[in-house]
Parts: structure tokens; C-alpha cells; sequence
């Protein structure tokens, strides 16, 4: 404690009320010839300007856990805190910082384990936050003991060929972490036997048949349909043109409707 007034001041700690903490001056008060060993006051004295005082602070902990105290000091005009924090034992979570899928096929779901461990003192609660729909993981949150592992499974289901990177955030302990995601996605080399069907001529009432394979030249199974477009956002937008385009048409006849009943309404009123 450092007097940087310009007279002299006395100071006060007032003794910690718990056994854990103890304040200890570095050099004790000297009794005088009046005075009594137990009336010295080793917690009190004056600093001169521009010196300072020096305590120990003693800390016996009986766990490892956190600890925490406000030191109390008195002076002759004010009081202030000193804080006293100790820090036991944490969890300390063992976990990829990036997690790669690598190049997947459009639409088609990868599966990768991930280990996640905990090396630390402490027994911790871990949680996953994922915000992107094409990243997923079976399980989000759980409970590690020390030293235990546990195997989490993260999926990745593109929708579209293009490259793709997402952060989640891993929790535990009052502590954060952000952990990369990335995985690449391509169209699946799937081919047809025939570009252009050419029908032959057919009488009227008649069928003709023509047929067309699907080859699948890939390393996984692919699922298809027969679409009018070329991907599921253009058939998105397609859909919701048509919608817009029949609530419009709606809309005007409703009001063709309404100037009809008014005019109605209006040659009654005359007659």
C-alpha cells in the first residue's frame, strides 16, 4: 500500500473473517514500554508520503476449487476493496479445431465421428451450437467425468456444388470455443444413355415407346426425379411466380366483383 497524498495517512486492513485467508504484515509494529504485546495492532499503521507498506496474504485452500474474497482497507478519508480470486481446478475439453468432410456429392449425407475428451481436473458440461442447416451433429450437449471420452457423430448433407465453411461454438466451463466446419460439395457424375428422344411416327390412338438410361458413374447411391427445371431453387422461384400471378388474378377479379355489385347498388338507389 503506497501513501501518494502529500501527509501522512493511516491505514487499516480489517482481518479477513474466514480461515482460508490470512494477512500477514511484513515487518510487525514494535510495542513501546506502555503497551502490551496483545495491544499492538499489526493490521494498523501510518504511512508516510511517498511510502509505502507492504502485507502477505496467506492462502490455505481445503479443495480445489475457486475461491474468492474482498479485502477490506480503512483509511482516514475512504475504504476500498482489494479482491482476492484463487482458481482451482478447471476441465480442459480436447476437441478438433477444424472439422473437414472433404468433397461430397450433392444431396448426399456424410457422417464423420469426432472425439471429444475431457483432460482436465474438473468434471464439465459441454453444449454444440450449430446455426447452418446443411452442418449437423447426433448429439449437442453432455457431461464429461475427468477422463472421459465420448465419440460424436457430425453430419454433412450439401444442396448445392460449391464449397462451404461454418463455425460452431463449444461451451463448457463458462468458456467458449469456435470450432471450424468445411466440406465441399460436387454434382455426382450421373449421366443419360440418350440427350434427345426422337419418337417414332405413330397413328392417332396408337403408343409408340422409346426408353432412356440413368447411369450412375459415382461411388454412392443417388436419388432422382423427373423435374421440370434444372435445380430446386428455380423450381422454387418458378412456383412462387405462379402463386403471385394466381393472387393477383384473384385480387382483380374480387374487385371487378365489388365495382359490379356497386354499380348494381347504385342503379337500385336510382329506380
Amino acid at each position: 500500500l503506497r501513501n501518494k497524498d502529500k501527509v501522512c495517512r493511516k491505514v487499516k486492513i480489517i482481518p479477513p473473517d474466514s480461515n482460508l485467508f490470512q494477512i500477514i504484515p511484513c515487518k510487525k509494529a514494535k510495542k513501546t514500554d506502555k503497551e502490551a504485546p496483545q495491544d499492538v495492532d499489526n493490521m494498523s499503521s501510518k504511512v508516510a508520503p511517498g511510502m509505502e507498506i507492504s502485507f502477505i496474504v496467506k492462502f490455505s485452500p481445503e479443495a480445489k476449487i475457486d475461491y474468492s474474497y474482498d479485502l477490506n482497507i480503512l483509511t482516514e478519508r475512504e475504504k476500498f476493496v482489494v479482491p482476492i480470486r484463487a482458481i482451482g481446478c478447471k476441465a480442459i475439453i480436447d476437441f478438433p479445431n477444424t472439422i473437414d468432410f472433404g468433397r461430397v456429392p450433392v444431396k448426399h449425407e456424410t457422417m464423420k465421428p469426432v472425439v471429444i475428451s475431457n483432460i482436465g481436473e474438473k468434471a464439465s458440461k459441454w453444449q454444440l451450437a450449430l446455426t447452418s442447416t446443411c452442418f449437423n451433429a447426433k448429439k449437442t450437449e453432455g457431461i464429461l467425468e475427468i477422463g472421459q471420452s465420448e465419440q460424436l457423430l457430425f453430419l454433412f448433407a450439401p444442396t448445392e456444388a460449391k464449397s462451404y465453411s461454418e463455425k460452431l461454438i463449444l461451451s463448457y466451463d463458462m468458456l467458449e470455443a469456435e470450432v471450424g466446419l468445411a466440406g465441399e460439395s460436387f454434382l455426382a457424375e450421373v449421366v443419360l444413355s440418350k440427350d434427345v428422344l426422337k419418337m417414332a411416327d405413330t397413328y392417332i390412338g396408337l403408343t409408340d415407346y422409346d426408353f432412356v438410361k440413368i447411369i450412375n458413374n459415382s461411388n454412392v447411391a443417388v436419388e432422382f426425379s423427373w423435374r421440370a427445371t434444372n435445380s430446386e431453387r428455380e423450381e422454387k422461384d418458378k412456383r412462387d411466380k405462379v402463386i403471385k400471378d394466381l393472387e393477383a388474378e384473384e385480387t382483380s377479379e374480387r374487385l371487378r366483383l365489388e365495382e359490379a355489385q356497386f354499380e348494381e347498388s347504385d342503379e337500385e338507389s336510382l329506380d
